[in-house]
């Protein structure tokens, strides 16, 4: 399994953080031995931020088949340093336990999810506010890479990222036509 990560989807996040918004889809990759269950998150002390996401399964006609919920953790002034030098941002976005991943469900389009930090609502996203479809984002990525069923997707995140500190207790939460269908929940360490 590859872990495929689209970048500046949202154009409010690409917006937050001071970055263009691109003309057509980027992506980046973090090692599969990066992801974890929700659980517990190093946050390097105050260095990791976090990116909620929704996450797509590939299917065997290059089509989402299963969703879950993840985070894509960073090490800010890693990529910071890195970015500055336009150098690739692996060190600062495939460290050790940077890709958390929760529970599969079938995959629908109507997703929302949001992310509370002790018990503030700090992301809400849905792929409605996305500058690519989920099939346009697979679409141009299977144009040029080794993309295979079984893969998953990161597709970005919403504007919100924000430090984690030690203690912090983080709440993901999936939402389908306004029902709750599940959370997730992870402390900082």
């Amino acid at each position: 399994m590859d872990v495929w990560c689209a970048i500046r989807t949202y154009p409010k996040h690409a917006t937050e953080l001071g970055n263009p918004i691109p003309s057509e889809p980027v992506f980046f990759l973090k090692p599969s031995s990066s992801v974890v269950d929700f659980g517990v998150i190093d946050s390097c002390d105050g260095d990791v931020h976090h990116e909620i996401e929704l996450v797509l399964k590939i299917g065997p006609d290059m089509e989402p088949t299963h969703m879950a919920l993840g985070l894509d953790l960073t090490k800010r002034s890693i990529q910071d340093r890195l970015k500055e030098k336009s150098l690739p941002w692996a060190e600062a976005k495939a460290f050790t336990d940077s890709a958390v991943l929760g529970d599969w469900v079938e995959y629908n389009p109507e997703a929302e999810y949001s992310l509370n930090v002790n018990g503030n609502e700090v992301q809400t996203g849905s792929l409605e506010q996305m500058s690519w479809t989920p099939n346009q984002l697979i679409a141009k990525l299977a144009h040029w890479a080794p993309i295979r069923e079984g893969d998953i997707l990161f597709t970005g995140t919403p504007s919100g990222v924000g430090q984690l500190n030690s203690g912090d207790v983080l709440t993901a939460s999936l939402y389908i036509d306004g029902e709750h269908i599940h959370s997730h929940s992870a402390k900082c360490v």
